[in-house]
């Protein structure tokens, strides 16, 4: 990688704009991150997703602790400049001319495809002509009644209307380069738990998983085998601080919550030796 991926930070979340940046996220480093932009044509709906991808905070720390990314401060983007309105101007009129000459031809294509039903219409159209002129006492000579070559080539198609033509949404910033990078205003983990969260997604993520978070599953993350878009999760990691204690009933809680959604509940700690410890529940119910 020629130079680092770049996540920027907007009001305490960190997103990654760039869609070759999310696939080197995904197929190097195995960051997955969840999709939380609307989609250009579908922006009614909130079932399926685009750009931006939101990284998770342990999912960031782990990638600013390999060096592998930049973080950037989202609100120091500057307010264009004449210079950049007029460079932006000029890209949409390029963009918009170069839609002509390929309107035109999906034109000419489109009624190739319907060139006989266009001779039909022609002719039942001219014949109707002659009829009237026949009936009002008009004489009609013979080279008008002769059917007419219909030539495609020299049918003036006409430009495609300005307002009618595709317009490019950016999903970043043209103007990204010019970001801040952040320096002290990254301050994760903090607490006991968000320490606990991160050193156990990096242990996790250190044996070859992959992980999303796990909140609609009750836990911290789930923990997939390979590429979520082809596996379904193995576990369901639960964070819990070491000096907790849990109850009996805690421990029949997890197990079940495991079995009914056909997943193994993971219990991770950090030991008295700040490793991490994993413990496996599974439901097996009574005979």
């Amino acid at each position: 990688m020629s130079s680092k991926v770049k996540l920027v930070l907007t009001h305490g979340r960190v997103f990654v704009w760039n869609a070759e940046d999310v696939r080197i996220l995904r197929e190097d480093y195995r960051i997955v991150g969840t999709l939380v932009g609307c989609l250009p044509r579908a922006p009614r709906q909130n079932v399926h997703l685009g750009l931006p991808v939101q990284l998770m905070p342990e999912e960031t720390q782990l990638l600013l602790s390999k060096g592998v990314v930049e973080l950037v401060d989202g609100g120091s983007l500057p307010e264009p400049d004449e210079k950049k309105a007029e460079t932006f101007r000029n890209m949409r009129t390029e963009n918009y001319e170069g839609q002509i000459e390929s309107f035109r031809q999906d034109r000419k294509r489109e009624i190739y495809r319907h060139m006989s039903k266009i001779k039909e219409g022609k002719k039942a159209k001219k014949q109707k002509v002659l009829e009237e002129r026949r009936k009002a006492g008009e004489k009609i000579a013979q080279e008008e009644e002769t059917e007419e070559e219909f030539n495609v080539e020299q049918i003036s198609i006409p430009a495609i209307a300005e307002d009618n033509s595709m317009v490019q949404i950016f999903t970043e910033s043209p103007w990204q380069d010019v970001l801040q990078p952040v320096t002290d205003e990254w301050k994760y983990p903090q607490s006991e738990h968000e320490r606990l969260r991160s050193q156990v997604f990096s242990h996790l993520w250190g044996r070859g998983y992959y992980m999303t978070g796990g909140g609609k599953f009750g836990g911290d993350f789930l923990v997939y085998p390979g590429d979520p878009s082809r596996f379904h999760s193995f576990y369901i990691a639960i964070c819990k601080l070491h000096q907790v204690k849990l109850t009996a009933l805690d421990i029949i809680s997890m197990g079940r919550l495991g079995s009914n959604v056909k997943k193994t509940v993971l219990l991770c700690s950090i030991d008295s030796e700040d490793k991490v410890v994993c413990t496996s529940l599974q439901w097996t119910g009574i005979s």
